[in-house]
């Protein structure tokens, strides 16, 4: 221990890089499905990345308006989810994906029965391990 040891640099123990702090952890899908803005008649394809029954993260090429939106959500003809959501961060990545994480101000019952359904029939091993 010199002089000038003091004024170095103490390392700091190791972070994790990511800490879940959901009370319902969401499924991690990454599933191609596509959305239908309220009052438009264009389809913009995006990917779920996560979802559970309190809310959803999706990635687009295009910028979705902020605030609350009022959409439809297709995954394929069989499953469409008619939903209300509130955009609780974004993010722009490196390839000029849009990145949002949003919470569900609505969401019918029956929406998430189909939900559900959807779940166990498209990702039965995502389904059970948060449960």
């Amino acid at each position: 221990m010199g002089l000038f040891s003091f004024f170095r640099k103490k390392r700091e123990p190791a972070q994790p890089a990511f800490t879940e702090r959901r009370l319902l952890p969401r499924w991690a899908i990454c599933a191609p499905a596509k959305i239908k803005l309220k009052g438009s008649n264009t389809y913009v394809p995006c990917e779920v990345r996560d979802l559970n029954m309190k809310g959803l993260s999706l990635a687009t090429s295009e910028k979705i308006p902020e605030g609350y939106l009022s959409f439809q959500l297709y995954f394929n003809e069989k499953y469409f989810f008619d939903v209300e959501t509130a955009i609780v961060w974004h993010k722009k990545e490196e390839d000029d994906k849009h990145i949002y994480g949003m919470r569900f101000t609505r969401l019918r019952d029956q929406d998430k029965e189909k939900l559900f359904v959807m779940m166990k029939e498209n990702f039965p091993g995502h389904l059970w391990k948060s449960l």
